[in-house]
């Protein structure tokens, strides 16, 4: 039996078990201990059907290479890996969402239970629909070099579009994601029987870090205009000289790991400021060829540095302390020509 089979059989038996003790796991007493292993023990299975379903034969892995990793792989790896946390999620949100129907003594528990189950099923069917929106193909293009002269005067380099905080947060929300897919079975089992109060204060905890999370993300993007004259970046309302940014490092965000990349250098300046360039959205070029010259400008008037730890005021260990930093050439380069989703960043990171 190949690994891939023998992972759908594991899945088979043990979302019923795991199912099962979380209905009987309020029963009290023998019962609620034996649903407890079952719970772990279901878990411990589905976790299992996972890792086999990455597998495509019982032989051992290779011995990691110093190459660098192969990306198709890696993409074939993260799609098989979210499909089945997909369907698990489909199959046993769904299983849920049912046992709970029969629950006829408690109605608070079955709306509960029933409300847990929907959630993991609607988690389960947006990872599926993640899955193949990122197969998509996208054709990337290489910045042409283009040195004709800058006009004078303000340029907006880098535009606030409706879901470019979106990208720039993907890391972010995929943790919230995945941290929902695997709490909130035990979220909404650890509210059975609280006082509506306690479910009120909860809720509006929740609401509350959600917005908060928006409004962080709206602050993280901003319009950045240049002026090529002055040599002033003005980012939202504030307006400075270039030669304050002193520090750039690189944000990357991918759906999927291999897939296409969306690419962010973020400047820094005083006071907790970050100038955030949009280079690739979803693998195309983000900026057009007066843009991208403008900002090649704008970095090249800004005294970036790799930045220095207090106790290593030398700055011998900063690419190890500050792997994500870049210094200024290295900064110039990426905005001059940033790179496809195929092609290795200048530090390791995406």
């Amino acid at each position: 039996m190949s690994p891939r089979r023998a992972a759908v059989v594991v899945a088979v038996v043990a979302l019923p078990v795991l199912v099962a003790s979380v209905v009987f796991l309020p029963t009290g007493g023998a019962v609620s201990v034996l649903s407890a292993l079952g719970m772990a023990a279901g878990l411990t299975g589905v976790g299992l059907a996972m890792l086999w379903a990455t597998r495509s034969s019982w032989k051992p892995e290779p011995a990691p290479s110093p190459r660098s990793p192969d990306r198709s792989v890696a993409r074939r790896r993260a799609v098989r890996v979210a499909r089945v946390q997909g369907w698990i999620g489909i199959v046993g949100g769904l299983g849920i969402a049912l046992l709970a129907l029969g629950i006829e003594d408690d109605d608070r528990s079955a709306l509960r239970l029933g409300a847990a189950g929907i959630g993991i099923l609607v988690l389960g069917a947006a990872t599926l629909v993640l899955v193949h929106a990122s197969g998509r193909k996208r054709e990337e293009e290489d910045a042409a070099s283009d040195d004709d002269p800058l006009p004078s005067g303000w340029i907006l380099v880098s535009r606030r579009e409706s879901g470019s905080w979106l990208i720039f947060a993907v890391p972010a929300m995929a943790a919230l994601v995945w941290g929902a897919w695997q709490f909130i079975p035990l979220f909404v089992l650890a509210l059975r029987g609280a006082p509506p109060l306690a479910v009120a204060a909860l809720g509006i905890v929740a609401i509350a870090a959600a917005l908060s999370g928006v409004v962080w993300g709206l602050r993280q993007i901003a319009d950045v205009w240049f002026d090529t004259a002055t040599a002033r970046v003005r980012v939202g309302s504030r307006t400075l000289a270039a030669s304050d940014l002193t520090t750039a490092r690189v944000s990357a965000a991918t759906m999927l790991a291999g897939g296409t990349r969306s690419l962010f250098l973020v400047l820094e300046g005083p006071g907790k400021l970050r100038v955030s360039l949009l280079l690739r959205r979803h693998g195309g070029l983000a900026m057009d060829p007066v843009q991208r010259r403008a900002a090649v400008a704008l970095v090249e008037a800004a005294r970036i540095a790799l930045p220095r730890a207090k106790e290593d005021p030398r700055g011998r260990f900063s690419r190890t302390l500050f792997p994500t930093h870049l210094d200024a050439a290295q900064a110039r380069e990426l905005v001059a020509h940033p790179p496809r989703s195929d092609e290795d960043l200048p530090i390791a990171v995406g």
